[in-house]
């Protein structure tokens, strides 16, 4: 994770540089101290004219920027500034308030007393700027209830457009918004999503970056629409909050913390909280391809799971 790369300051030889055309020096009113740019003097201009020996010769300004910006320590695709903007690693189990083009492949097992639940997931996410980008999310959902019937079906599909600010980028925090549209691909007969339920989820995030530690908080409303007859609308609230800290380019352990309650409906009194310590790994010579697993366990007395186990393979194009 890094913040602004260096200023490199390079200064080119000689009495009266091209690029500083009309400079004069002004030390103090009525100083005598002669301008490099005026006139030269007879010892001035015959200095000029000497020839410059090759091994003392003026190297090119431009290569010397070049390599400047090359030699500038980054992290490809992890946490680092970027001119004026931002760009924050992804959690394992949230998500990243940066706007991204990526692929990722994960699952996620929870286990309790009343059976095992395990998704598996495909997003992906195309930045069309900096600033904003379209992702899809799709899950499906294995069900192992105990003392029932195993059941496996698509869960609901979700359409996300992301939007971030960088107007503070220069002090390392980004604030975003955005809205997620969950699609009714699920099966009800099967207890895995909705098949007519469509869910507006709009969201708040921001990203913080302090050294090597980068904080990332989401916030998501989640309100169904399209109930049938008396079906009653539950709205819900989401939220997670992340704590990432690059050791170095290949290891980023991190901790996450999950919540969600009821607002409104019959569960009303619901809230869950849970909390998963995990680690990114980018093991490979292609730093843009990275690993992430978490285990997690809930800090409440309502509960999902007991224990959940969390996997993500990470490829950003």
């Amino acid at each position: 994770m890094l913040f602004p790369f260096p200023l490199v300051l390079i200064v080119a030889l000689g009495p009266c540089p091209p690029w500083l055309p009309g400079l004069r020096a002004n030390p103090g009113a009525g100083s005598a101290v002669p301008s490099p740019c005026e006139a030269p003097t007879a010892i001035g201009q015959a200095a000029q004219n000497e020839v410059v020996p090759a091994a003392v010769a003026i190297p090119d300004t431009a290569l010397l920027v070049d390599l400047a910006a090359a030699a500038a320590p980054h992290d490809e695709h992890g946490g680092h500034i970027h001119g004026q903007t931002l760009h924050f690693s992804h959690p394992i189990l949230g998500e990243s308030p940066s706007p991204d083009t990526k692929l990722r492949l994960g699952g996620i097992r929870g286990s309790g007393d009343e059976g095992d639940a395990t998704t598996l997931f495909l997003e992906a996410e195309y930045a069309f700027d900096p600033a904003f980008s379209i992702g899809l999310d799709v899950p499906y959902t294995f069900l192992d209830p105990d003392g029932g019937p195993s059941e496996d079906a698509l869960d609901n599909v979700g359409v996300v457009f992301k939007f971030a600010n960088f107007a503070f980028a220069d002090r390392g925090l980004l604030l975003g918004y955005g809205i997620e549209f969950g699609l009714p691909t699920g099966d009800e007969d099967a207890g895995i999503g909705s098949d007519h339920l469509f869910e507006l989820a709009p969201f708040l995030d921001f990203g913080y970056m302090a050294g090597n530690l980068e904080t990332v908080g989401f916030a998501t409303f989640g309100i169904p629409t399209h109930q049938r007859g008396s079906e009653e609308s539950e709205t819900e609230l989401e939220s997670s909050l992340s704590f990432l800290y690059h050791v170095n380019e290949s290891v980023a352990p991190l901790l996450e913390f999950d919540s969600q309650g009821v607002l409104s409906g019959d569960e009303d009194d619901l809230w869950i909280v849970n909390v998963s310590p995990g680690v990114k790994l980018a093991p490979f010579a292609d730093k843009s391809v990275k690993l992430g697993l978490s285990v997690g366990w809930p800090l409440t007395d309502d509960e999902e799971f007991e224990t959940r186990v969390a996997a993500s393979l990470f490829c950003h194009l």
